[in-house]
């Protein structure tokens, strides 16, 4: 993968590198990583805004690992106690959660996709991570 202290736009650079390498099932792979991490990284700061300490909220991220666990967790810390699909928009969510499905599959070598099929759903997921993204700064501050 890339290093934490790289920021989203260089992730996204290398995701568009990997890309243009036609590393395309790689490229899908990169990509619900980094949606995973930001929806993960956006809720342990709700864990901490919410008056956990940092090693308090780190705990409690280890038993909410997984994109599935992290959506099911938000509403509990969530200042208004909201589902992330009242947040951020359920298609969003949806090609999010679709595409972990297929990398998971994809890592675990249960199935091998097209890779013209792996672009077409990186380009989705960055596309919904940037609205992701936007909502959650707005929302959040962070």
């Amino acid at each position: 993968m890339y290093p934490i202290k790289l920021g989203y736009n260089k992730a996204k650079e290398r995701i568009f590198d990997l890309s243009k390498n036609n590393h395309h099932a790689e490229s899908l792979i990169t990509s619900v990583f980094t949606a995973e991490k930001t929806l993960r990284r956006t809720l342990r700061q709700l864990i901490v805004s919410a008056g956990f300490k940092s090693k308090i909220a780190d705990k409690i991220m280890k038993c909410h690992s997984g994109l599935f666990k992290i959506i099911d967790a938000w509403e509990i810390f969530d200042p208004q106690h909201r589902k992330l699909s009242a947040i951020i928009s359920p298609d969003d969510i949806q090609t999010i959660k679709n595409a972990a499905q297929k990398r998971n599959k994809l890592v675990h070598g249960e199935k091998v996709y097209k890779l013209s099929e792996c672009r077409d759903d990186t380009i989705k997921v960055l596309e919904a991570l940037d609205r992701v993204k936007h909502i959650l700064d707005k929302e959040y501050g962070y």
